[in-house]
């Protein structure tokens, strides 16, 4: 399976930015993303090549390490200051309602033993969270897809009092895969590991939090959407991130 998703992390920062200075600032992230993605394709496929057989990483970078132009790492700069800024304030429509999620949700459902067969390690066990009792709606492959094969695998839940609740988790032990996050911007912790919390909120009275982290071997993503403040969320996804054992 081939993969490289070193925007995997990075990449999903680019959508909080807001007004024409930030959109540049976007537009130059994308383009430095952009030319990693061709030069690391390149370097796979020229001779000698052994990036794609060799396991992949995970690293957390201070952002002064990092392998970027000015105006990307400035885009950073500004990502920092809005996570100290607290909750973000979204745009009417930014947000979807709960029926609105319901009716695009896939409702595809692999039973464990399909799984084991498409994904390269068991799927992360959630009994043990508060998703265990919630409602499963469905699930997707994600990350680096190979015909029936993937990296990773997203699963929606519907949890009372809270939405809808994503858990994705992507394995990036992957050969090929390469994932960089900025150390200045992880501002939670997980079991002791460094995370990224985001939480976002409306004025229709929507809101979003966002926690992302990395076990042994994976990479984690719960996202939980729907009406009421975002504080709540936030505890709740910290409280099943807690319990997340692979």
């Amino acid at each position: 399976m081939k993969s490289l998703t070193i925007p995997f992390l990075i990449a999903g920062l680019l959508c909080s930015a807001q007004g024409h200075g930030a959109q540049n600032e976007v537009d130059a992230v994308g383009k430095w993303l952009n030319e990693r993605t061709m030069r690391a394709a390149l370097e796979d496929s020229g001779p000698g090549a052994r990036r794609g057989e060799l396991e992949g990483t995970y690293r957390i970078i201070p952002l002064s390490e990092l392998d970027a132009p000015e105006e990307v790492k400035q885009h950073f700069r500004a990502e920092m200051a809005r996570n100290a800024a607290g909750v973000k304030h979204a745009t009417n429509g930014e947000i979807p309602s709960q029926a609105t999620m319901m009716s695009s949700l896939p409702r595809t459902v692999r039973s464990n033993a399909e799984l084991l067969g498409r994904l390269p390690t068991p799927p992360t066990d959630l009994q043990r969270t508060m998703l265990g009792a919630a409602e499963l709606m469905g699930m997707e492959p994600s990350g680096a897809l190979d015909g029936l094969k993937s990296s990773g695998l997203t699963r929606f839940y519907r949890l009372n009092g809270v939405g809808i609740v994503e858990f994705n988790e992507d394995n990036f032990r992957t050969p090929g895969t390469s994932i960089e996050v900025i150390a200045e911007l992880q501002n939670a912790r997980v079991n002791g590991t460094p995370a990224k919390l985001e939480l976002v909120a409306d004025d229709r009275g929507r809101s979003r939090a966002t926690l992302v982290w990395a076990g042994d071997s994976k990479v984690y993503t719960l996202i939980a959407t729907g009406e009421g403040d975002v504080g709540p969320k936030a505890a709740v996804l910290q409280q099943i991130a807690a319990a997340v054992r692979d």
